[in-house]
């Protein structure tokens, strides 16, 4: 039977509920009736606090040691009991809040063997340069210093071609030839129509002075001409001789310039026919067959023996005429030897060989 609210009778427990002291406040000293007991002795207020270390034992309670119009205000005072117990006692003898949830670490990448990717791998910072120390007993050595690029060399300035006129025959005209402008060259019809007469024109004052000349031809055969030799044609014994020795007022050697392709070169020499001294003067003429003139003067000092008047040559088909003047000590032989005529043997000083 459930009596109603105002016909209860006062409990005498509610007076300590009001007064009595959350857990960590100072505590009332503990009798003998604080220890473990019954439901009905908390709830009827006879009960102390129990140490913290303390774990309460909860008792079995008796359906009949319950008062019969305290099972509302059981209910509500046991949860008000709990929850105060709960709330002040500060994690010591109960913690029912949840764990905080720890930070699972992440899982390390792990290779397979179907990875296909290529991972380049990071590249390391460069490492700062180092400032040599006071104290390094071995500092760097400094780089060498960069060599300028090479300059390639100025080219050379080229020098200027001088252009220096070949010395000619006019036609019909007359040219002295001397040491300081010893040479002259005949013109292609000059060198090649008609007959080419050398001539040494000297008054008997001179004395007996002959000519003579030492050639080469075109295939390489040398000989001599000379009348006083006995040699008066070249090559001997022709019929149609290339060079050929005479003599009318003067002595001569006349050069057939139809036949200048077949020669080569030749030198012209003057001595005297007894070997003996001569008063050297007079003048070598060289002429053509259109009245050209070529003149070498045979002021000479005195010389026994012969003397290289005049050398000519057939460059491209044209006489280049050379005035030489140059004695030569010793025979024909020796002026032979001396112009470099090397394809002659000879008998004696005097006489070729034919």
């Amino acid at each position: 039977m459930i009596l109603a609210p105002g016909d209860a009778p006062a409990r005498p427990d509610l007076d300590w509920l009001r007064h009595r002291s959350r857990r960590g406040s100072p505590a009332e000293p503990v009798t003998a009736d604080a220890a473990p007991g019954g439901l009905v002795d908390f709830l009827a207020g006879r009960t102390t606090r129990r140490q913290p270390d303390q774990a309460p034992t909860p008792q079995p309670v008796a359906p009949s040691q319950v008062p019969v119009g305290l099972d509302l205000d059981l209910d509500l005072d046991l949860d008000l009991d709990l929850d105060l117990d709960l709330g002040t006692s500060g994690g010591d003898l109960l913690d029912l809040s949840a764990p905080a949830p720890r930070p699972v670490p992440a899982p390390a990448p792990s290779s397979s063997d179907l990875d296909l990717s290529d991972p380049r791998p990071a590249t390391p910072p460069a490492a700062p340069p180092s400032a040599a120390s006071d104290l390094d007993l071995f500092p760097e050595a400094p780089a060498p210093p960069t060599a300028p690029p090479a300059r390639s060399p100025a080219p050379a300035p080229r020098p200027e071609r001088v252009i220096r006129t070949v010395p000619r025959v006019a036609p019909g005209g007359r040219v002295i030839l001397t040491r300081r402008e010893p040479t002259v060259t005949l013109d292609r019809v000059q060198s090649g129509v008609g007959a080419l007469t050398v001539t040494a024109v000297c008054s008997p004052a001179v004395g007996d002075l002959v000519l003579g000349a030492v050639h080469q031809l075109g295939d390489g055969s040398s000989g001599v001409v000379s009348r006083t030799a006995g040699i008066p044609t070249a090559p001997p014994r022709s019929r149609r001789p290339v060079l050929e020795a005479g003599r009318g007022e003067f002595d001569q050697i006349r050069v057939d310039l139809r036949q200048t392709r077949l020669l080569r070169r030749f030198v012209v020499y003057a001595q005297s026919a007894s070997e003996s001294s001569l008063a050297w003067g007079g003048t070598l003429l060289i002429a053509t067959h259109g009245g050209s003139r070529v003149e070498i003067p045979l002021d000479l000092p005195a010389h026994d023996g012969p003397v290289v008047v005049a050398s000519v040559y057939v460059v491209d088909g044209e006489l280049v005429v050379r005035a030489e003047l140059e004695p030569v000590r010793g025979l024909v032989r020796d002026v032979a030897q001396a112009y470099g005529f090397r394809a002659i043997t000879w008998a004696d000083a005097r006489t070729p060989v034919l």
